[in-house]
């Protein structure tokens, strides 16, 4: 057994790559998760992870360069704009939110495919790795490009974390404190298609969504506390990555499909079996309490 978990890291280095990038892409996206799925937001992580393609394009075509700040540049521009597109649509009283979010990003991933097949074919934009990421193959760029993000999400939650707490349960209530509501709003989609952007060659842009969606979901199972529901997910995230890397090496599959199925895995033993909302052990004991964000914003206003 011991053997197992050791001689991985003897192969070469690109074992202690992938879980450096993997793990670094797992903890930015949990934390961000938690406040999307607190909005009610969580199917727009994965409007957002697809607009990030037209965005990296056409800060391609525009400067003629593939260089992380301009990829990251291209993105955030493409996720606000979608941000905007959705809310917009949404307004109207005839559009329904969850279509507003189809009909944006699929109409600008679409975009995104047309822009990469007719206008930049020497670009060397692998689509392949965009979508379903190589954790076990990524590059120096990346790595570094984690490095910066992760760390910047992070302290931006922790110096904005009352602003953003407050807005995500209670809008009209921080409002009127004075919090830019609109503002946090906007700042966080930009976290979120940066940190999109950042994972794309580690995990790609659909498996992203879920270390976004499936580790806030598994968290809010556990405690109805923002601070331990980010705590909750970023365990969740971390070691769903760890057991997803050992598993697609030795089973010889795609690491960001283990990853992912690991983590539904790891939800799914919390849905059943979890202490406080676990069907096995509590079944209907907390039946309309503490699942949904609706009692995560009482608790945490309370503390």
């Amino acid at each position: 057994m011991l053997s197992w978990l050791v001689d991985p890291w003897t192969w070469g280095a690109w074992m202690w790559r992938g879980m450096l990038s993997v793990t670094l892409v797992a903890v930015a996206c949990a934390v961000l998760g938690v406040f999307l799925y607190l909005r009610r937001m969580s199917l727009v992580a994965d409007a957002l992870a697809h607009v990030a393609l037209p965005g990296i394009v056409a800060a391609f075509l525009i400067s003629g360069s593939l260089s992380a700040p301009v990829m990251l540049f291209g993105a955030a521009l493409t996720g606000l704009l979608a941000t905007v597109g959705i809310e917009t649509l949404s307004r109207r009283p005839n559009i329904r939110p969850d279509a507003a979010i189809g009909i944006v990003f699929t109409a600008m991933f679409a975009a995104g495919v047309i822009l990469l097949s007719t206008r930049v074919q020497d670009a060397h934009i692998d689509t392949h790795c965009l979508l379903f990421g190589d954790v076990l193959g990524v590059s120096d760029r990346s790595i570094w490009l984690l490095a910066f993000v992760t760390p910047l999400v992070l302290v931006l939650v922790a110096v904005f974390y009352r602003w953003l707490s407050a807005s995500s349960f209670d809008p009209g209530f921080a409002k009127s404190l004075g919090i830019p509501v609109a503002a946090v709003h906007y700042g966080l989609m930009t976290a979120v298609s940066l940190t999109t952007v950042a994972s794309f060659e580690a995990v790609g842009a659909i498996l992203v969504i879920a270390l976004i969606i499936v580790p806030a979901a598994t968290a809010h199972r556990l405690s109805d506390r923002l601070h331990l529901m980010l705590a909750f997910a970023v365990a969740h995230g971390v070691v769903s990555a760890t057991v997803g890397m050992y598993v697609a090496i030795w089973i010889d599959s795609s690491a960001a499909g283990a990853i992912v199925v690991t983590g539904g895995l790891i939800y799914a033993a919390v849905f059943l079996f979890g202490p406080r909302h676990g069907l096995v052990f509590s079944p209907g004991r907390h039946c309309g309490q503490g699942l949904g964000p609706e009692a995560s914003s009482i608790n945490a206003l309370e503390g």
